[in-house]
């Protein structure tokens, strides 16, 4: 089952995070794309915004699932998010759990992982991954 990971384009600044979280989705079992990492190796690459976004959304069918932090806002990843909800791939939340989530954005979801430390990511994964590739 394969899990695109949303992140923000920060070049490499956050690189640790979006490797760390892309170890936890493979720790659970899943395998892991994140576009930023996979498609763009941390560089900016398209200069037409169209074109990212086609090559986005073509990633995202790819997938079997999307996996979004929702803990600090960004267009970006919503954007990702609504597309993956609109090709009916199962979606994971993320949250820290100082962090309240709009409704909008439960009700889309398949799982909450609400967690206060990336330990609880990761567990909370491997519960999800065993749960949807039981059949």
């Amino acid at each position: 089952m394969k899990m695109f990971i949303t992140a923000t384009f920060k070049k490499a600044e956050n690189k640790p995070s979006i490797e760390q979280l892309c170890s936890f989705v493979r720790g659970a079992g899943f395998e892991d794309f994140c576009f930023i990492r996979d498609v763009e190796r941390y560089k900016k690459i398209f200069s037409d915004p169209k074109q990212l976004m086609i090559q986005a959304t073509a990633e995202i069918k790819n997938c079997d699932a999307l996996l979004f932090d929702a803990t600090k806002k960004s267009m970006g990843r919503a954007i990702e998010l609504g597309i993956a909800y609109a090709c009916h791939k199962k979606i994971i939340i993320l949250v820290r759990n100082t962090v309240k989530i709009k409704d909008s954005v439960r009700g889309i979801a398949d799982e909450i992982i609400i967690y206060e430390t990336s330990g609880d990511i990761q567990n909370e994964l491997r519960r999800i991954y065993s749960v949807w590739t039981k059949k």
